[in-house]
């Protein structure tokens, strides 16, 4: 057989590759040269995969211990107080879903219109509960989600769609990516890029949608919209809840040349061929003057703005006045009858309205008197319901007096979780004055290996108890995978002083702790150890110019500055 002609397949191979590499890039090369300028995407459209930790649809942030109320966040990760799961039949439940314009970004929480809806509702009389389920760079995707996997369980009576015009972009640019293999080469290569049509698929702005209504991906975005509202009303009718639509406006759409509101309009058909109650905000706000005034930037509202959204929301035209003030001695008068005709929350909550306004309240008999039997209510009453509205009355009304650290006493050994967590933060708070309650505070924190076990160990170190018998269980703590428990434990480590001496070679490893809030704690620490943190100091040195963040070598320096022989 001839060599040459066993070699000619090989060859023939060899040169096809070889042409398809070459055809290749010359198609690659000329495509490069011909190709649109990319689409600039403003800020406000996110792309989930880069901007959500997890790479998926879908997060919530770091889940708070469910007290005190003003934690940073909720037991299900949201920006909202902890609520009890139980319901009644005659509570009105409202869920309200949304992006950051109903997060409330560049307000306090409180200062949000969902906060501000509930406390409107409660101070007219009406029982109501309403749920800020909202996240910034959620869109109508992550909202579906939300409702299903945080929403539902709290038996929704309404539940709300805040919608903002950024939503349908997003649909847009994040569900109609190529798939896997494709998306690596569109990253890359400039013909298939423009095999794909990418100037043609993505939206840049939400402009686009008034500019570009009749563009395929302008209809697209709409059509991926409409399903998931589909989709979602089918869930919240489903669970026996009415389902409504409010639409926000950008800031340009209230600012000349104002487009015509052709997406307010295709939005509002939609609802009524659903049969969806639907709410546009543009023409309450075109009616205010200066209504550019009410937004902090392209789409979010300041703390005007929030009050005036609850204010329509309520169909009212004006945010509600402040109502006359309840004497306290009144207050408690009604609720000693509320315990007997069992209508308890209703007088709770017109507690938690009225006590920032009673004037030195802090030496006022009556005020003492009604948050001892607020107090016993957050502890002893048989309704888990009441036991919740109680202890969250409690919080506003301010800490008790001396009187009640026996019922607090109790709810540390009580069977509710969240009585647990009432009675340590308020025993914690307390001080000095709490220390009977160090022998049922440290039982706690041998026994339980949950939340209870931080707020007792937190507790303890607050009041002031130096048990050695705390160190391992806080050195536990340090260790813990939630960053929330390690600081909280690096926090108690400190308050308890020299006597906490046994923990500083824990300590010392966990200046190297991934987060700075809790090496920021640990350092703190040894601050207040005084002469015991001494071993500590080599340590100290060596991170003092290394840490990555400015506000932990601030507080090393600090420290330093402290311990003796420095």
């Amino acid at each position: 057989m001839n060599p040459s002609r066993a070699s000619t397949p090989l060859r023939n191979l060899a040169l096809a590759v070889a042409s398809t590499f070459i055809f290749g890039g010359l198609i690659e090369g000329l495509a490069r040269l011909g190709e649109p300028p990319p689409v600039q995407r403003e800020e406000y459209l996110w792309d989930w995969s880069e901007r959500f930790e997890d790479g998926g649809d879908f997060y919530t942030l770091e889940k708070g211990e469910g007290y005190p109320p003003d934690e940073e966040t909720n037991v299900d990760g949201m920006r909202d107080i902890t609520r009890p799961v139980e319901t009644r039949d005659d509570l009105t439940r409202i869920i309200i879903l949304g992006d950051s314009v109903a997060y409330g970004h560049g307000v306090e929480a409180v200062q949000a219109f969902p906060q501000i809806l509930e406390r409107s509702m409660r101070a007219s009389g009406r029982s109501v509960d309403v749920f800020n389920v909202a996240l910034p760079g959620w869109s109508t995707r992550q909202e579906r989600i939300a409702y299903e996997r945080i929403g539902r369980k709290y038996k929704p009576t309404e539940v709300i769609l805040a919608v903002c015009l950024n939503d349908l972009a997003e649909l847009q640019i994040n569900l109609t990516k190529p798939p896997g293999f494709l998306l690596t080469l569109f990253k890359h290569s400039s013909a298939v890029r423009m095999a794909l049509g990418a100037s043609r698929r993505e939206i840049g702005a939400v402009e686009e949608l008034f500019t570009a209504p009749d563009a395929d991906r302008v209809n697209n975005a709409f059509r991926l919209f409409f399903e998931e509202v589909r989709a979602l009303r089918a869930a919240v009718t489903a669970d026996g809840a009415t389902f409504h639509i409010v639409v926000f406006p950008f800031r340009f759409q209230v600012e000349p040349p104002a487009p015509s509101p052709s997406v307010q309009r295709r939005l509002a058909d939609f609802a009524a061929a659903q049969g969806i109650p639907f709410l546009d905000l543009l023409p309450a706000l075109e009616k205010f003057d200066a209504p550019a005034g009410l937004f902090l930037d392209y789409d979010h509202f300041n703390q005007i703005g929030h009050r005036q959204i609850a204010a329509w929301l309520l169909k009212n035209p004006d945010p509600p006045e402040s109502e006359d003030v309840t004497a306290p001695r009144v207050l408690l008068e009604r609720l000693t009858n509320a315990v007997v005709e069992g209508v308890q929350e209703r007088v709770l909550q017109s507690v938690s309205a009225q006590s920032a306004s009673w004037p030195d309240s802090t030496s006022d008999p009556d005020v003492a008197a009604l948050k001892a039997a607020v107090v016993t209510l957050a502890v002893d009453d048989p309704q888990p319901r009441v036991r919740f509205e109680a202890a969250r009355t409690a919080f506003y009304m301010g800490l008790p007096g001396e009187s009640s650290v026996g019922n607090l006493i109790r709810g540390v050994k009580h069977e509710d979780p969240r009585v647990r967590a009432f009675a340590t933060w308020t025993l914690g708070e307390m001080g000095d004055i709490a220390r009977p309650a160090l022998p049922a505070l440290v039982a706690l924190a041998r026994q339980d290996g949950g939340a209870g076990k931080t707020g007792a160990l937190t507790a303890i170190g607050k009041i002031g108890g130096a048990s050695p018998d705390m160190i391992p269980l806080l050195l536990q703590e340090l260790k813990h995978p939630k960053e929330a428990r390690r600081y909280r434990a690096a926090r108690t480590i400190g308050k308890i002083g020299a006597a906490a001496a046994p923990a500083v070679p824990a300590l010392i490893e966990a200046l190297h702790d991934p987060s700075a809030l809790v090496r920021l704690h640990v350092v703190r620490a040894f601050g207040n150890m005084g002469e015991a943190a001494r071993p500590a100091l080599p340590a100290l040195i060596e991170i003092l110019n290394k840490d990555p963040e400015p506000e932990v070598r601030k507080e090393v320096s600090l420290t330093l500055s402290k311990l003796p022989g420095r």
